[in-house]
Parts: C-alpha cells; structure tokens; sequence
C-alpha cells in the first residue's frame, strides 16, 4: 500500500511539472555566454537596470532612460530630504508632492549639468542581454541589463551642482525684487515678467511659487502707474517726461500720435530721460480746439495724454 502511494505522488508530481516545463522560456541568443552576477543585485558604486521589450534598439533605449531617471531620481531624494529645503519652504506632508515636482524641475535643468548630459552606453561598466522565446506566447522578447557607475562622491557632487542651481535662481529673483522700485527702463518690466514666468515654472515648491505670482503681479501693476508729464510747451514743440513714482523712465515702446490740426508730427528722445515733440501747427483752427493725442500701450495698458494748442495765426 505505501509502495502504491509513493507511486502515486511521483505521478502527481510529474504531472504538475511537465506542463510548467515544457512553458518555461527559453534563451535562444545572448550577448555573452554567462549572465552577470550584477543582475538583480545592489552595489552602492553602480546602477543596474534591466528593461524588456521587442527589440535590441529598444530595450537599449529604454536602459538609458531608466538610468537617468534613476539618477535623476536620486538627486530629487537627497535634495528634498535636506534639512536645508525642509526648513526653508517645504513642509513634510507635501515631500511627496514637492518631489515629484521637483524631479520634473531636474529633467529640464539636467542639460546644464555635465554628468548628466553625457550619460551614455558607452560608459556602462557592464552591459548584457537576452533574445527569450515565450513557449507560452509563441513569442520573442528581449532583456537588456546595464551596470552603470554612480558612485556616492558623484551623486554628493551631483547634489551640490543642483544646489548651486536653485541658489542662482533664488538669487534671481532677489534681485527682481529689488529691481522693482528703481525701474528706469520701462523694457526691463517686459523681461522681468518673463524672467519671472520661467522661475515659476522651475520653483518646485508653492512658496516660492508664490512669491514668483505675487512679484509678477506687482511688476505689471508698474504699466498703470506710467503718467506722461510735460515739462515745456511752445508752439510746435512740446517737451515731456513718462514718470514711474516721480522718476523718469525710458522705452523702446514707439509712441502713438493722433491729431486732426497737426501736421508731421514726430517724437524724439532728447537727454534727461525725456521726450521732444515736434509738429507743424500751420493750419490749426484759429476757433476750434486743437489737440494732439500721445498714447502709449504697455503691457496692454493705455497711458495717454491730450495736449492742446493754439494756432500761431489766433489773435
């Protein structure tokens, strides 16, 4: 009886573990003869990836990404994690969300740094691969494995170059800041604003982000304080000043000038920060109103001023 039964759990045996053979996937083509001890294992020296897919271009390609990624990933972890960015604007509830937003931040800024831009194949330590045929999917895959050298003096210096990025940028816009209420070019409003977009775009925490809307909003508010002054007037000529809080300031912006009684009218810059209009009142009306319109558009806001003269005949 216990001879039958040993029989019997043999026969069950085989009959679980044929099928699982005869499905199991098969190596038909490889780039080396042995398979890596450093697959699947971890080296604090060395990234190892291994990615699947269709084809040999592929699967290298999608290897390469994976270890940017993983390092790009790195440097999100040990420079979110810092007391330094905790304790400045970041609070441990939103890490998670900060960090993916920072990691996003690390992809465009990653260009600028050398290590990162010339990530490369051709500088793995160890690069293996398998073509697999599914008996179960009568199917072909490849598995492509990379070694890839990340030592911790490179993550730390990784680390600080990004530091010294953030740094710069929030130095930037310290300096906008102070920029603010000494404007003298009215341009410069137009490249603070877009100076400002793109360091919204790269703050990865909301108070930065913040700060970068409210500073936007008080740079263009400057556009509606713009006031056109005038200084001397004569016949034919006038001179004025564009004022931003009692200072004059200057632009590139061309002028808008509309009168129905004067003729070749025309706007020059002079010294002092100041504006000379000319124009030919020869037929102004000796009985109407005579007006010349100055207009201005900065930032979509209209700064205009009317100006009014006399006609050289009138009495």
């Amino acid at each position: 009886m216990k001879g039958v039964m040993k029989y019997l759990i043999v026969v069950a045996l085989l009959a679980v573990t044929l099928p699982a053979t005869a499905q199991r996937d098969k190596v038909v083509e490889s780039s080396s003869k042995e398979r890596p001890a450093w697959i699947g294992s971890f080296d604090k020296s060395s990234i190892a990836v291994t990615e699947t897919g269709s084809s040999l271009s592929e699967v290298s390609e999608r290897a390469l990404a994976s270890i940017y990624q993983h390092i790009i990933n790195t440097i999100a972890v040990n420079f979110t994690s810092s007391e330094r960015l905790i304790s400045k604007s970041v609070s441990y509830d939103n890490l998670s969300s900060v960090m993916h937003d920072y990691t996003s931040v690390l992809m465009m800024e990653a260009a600028k740094i050398p290590y990162i831009s010339n990530i490369s194949l051709t500088n793995a330590k160890g690069i293996y691969w398998e073509k697999i045929y599914s008996r179960k999917d009568k199917s072909y895959r490849y598995e492509y494995s990379v070694l890839y050298p990340f030592d911790e003096d490179t993550r730390n210096k990784l680390v600080a170059d990004f530091v010294a990025i953030d740094n710069a940028k929030a130095m930037e816009m310290k300096a906008l800041r102070e920029e603010l209420d000494t404007i003298t070019d009215l341009d410069r409003i137009g490249r603070a604003l877009n100076a400002l977009d793109t360091l919204y775009a790269y703050f990865f925490d909301s108070v930065r982000r913040s700060e970068a809307q409210a500073l936007k909003r008080d740079f263009s508010a400057l556009y509606s304080q713009v006031r056109i002054h005038v200084e001397e007037e004569s016949c034919g000529k006038c001179i004025y000043s564009l004022r931003l809080s009692n200072r004059n300031v200057t632009t590139s912006t061309p002028v808008r000038l509309k009168s129905t009684s004067a003729l070749n009218m025309s706007v020059l810059p002079i010294e002092g920060s100041r504006y000379m209009l000319t124009y030919d009142p020869t037929y102004a009306s000796t009985t109407d109103i005579n007006t010349i319109e100055i207009v201005y558009l900065f930032g979509g806001k209209r700064v205009e001023k009317i100006l009014h003269f006399d006609s050289p005949d009138k009495k």
